[in-house]
């Protein structure tokens, strides 16, 4: 499994040692990474490139990193930029676009946003999840 996430390497570490998940995740890919490829782009090229979602730099990544072949992947997220990053991905690989309605966002217009966005499903609970991949 891995992460693509949005936040700093500090935050997303952070909140992944708090609750003993970080040896769960072969790969983990930040807004730290996007900002590295972003930077080295520029010095290579001098053009200046957004790798932060909506862009799919990161999920893309992640699957890199993890090295298997032919993945079938699921990515799952909360805000309408995951699922954008997400249909943009399906272009390169096979991709579930997962929404998932989380604490006070589970609200009607939420899961038509995600919808409109691109996802495939939407999710209300991690047991919605586990369901998918048993």
């Amino acid at each position: 499994m891995g992460i693509a996430s949005g936040r700093s390497r500090f935050e997303a570490e952070l909140a992944l040692k708090r609750f003993r998940l970080l040896p769960y995740f072969n790969s983990v890919v930040t807004l730290d990474e996007c900002l590295e490829e972003e930077a080295r782009i520029f010095r290579s090229t001098g053009r200046r490139m957004r790798f932060s979602k909506p862009h799919p730099y990161s999920l893309l990544r992640v699957t890199q990193e993890i090295d298997i072949p032919n993945p079938q992947c699921g990515y799952v997220g909360d805000v309408v930029d995951d699922m954008l990053a997400a249909q943009t991905a399906k272009k390169k690989l096979r991709m579930l676009a997962i929404g998932f309605l989380v604490g006070q966002k589970k609200g009607k217009a939420v899961k038509e946003s995600l919808f409109r966005a691109g996802a495939d499903l939407v999710i209300e609970s991690p047991r919605d999840l586990l369901r998918l991949i048993d």
